[in-house]
């Protein structure tokens, strides 16, 4: 069946609000603040790790060094961490340290 004319739009905006809404739902359980003002944020495991990882202005980050590009990356503000990323905690706080910049990152955990 062919898509409406707009049709691809609407999809693209409800991504979006999706994305959105599972970013404040993360960010109302509180924040861990790294250095130089990074906050780290935990999502579960669902529906909302799912959408933050389908925006396509949040890179998802599974090593160190896709990480310590992302916080290079001027353009960008906030990174996904997948479950089965291979960054611990102690990783992620180095990578922070030598990064004299402030990101939102969202960490994806086991509910």
């Amino acid at each position: 069946m062919p898509q409406q004319p707009g049709q691809d739009m609407t999809q693209e905006t409800l991504k979006q609000v999706g994305a959105a809404a599972a970013q404040q739902n993360a960010m109302e359980r509180g924040a861990r603040f790294l250095a130089h003002g990074t906050r780290l944020f935990t999502v579960p495991a669902g529906w909302e790790s799912q959408m933050i990882r389908q925006d396509k202005g949040v890179p998802s980050c599974e090593t160190m060094l896709e990480l310590e590009a992302a916080m290079r990356d001027e353009d960008v503000r906030v990174i996904f961490i997948p479950l089965d990323a291979l960054l611990t905690d102690v990783d992620i706080e180095k990578i922070c340290e030598r990064n004299g910049v402030t990101k939102t990152l969202f960490k994806e955990v086991r509910t």
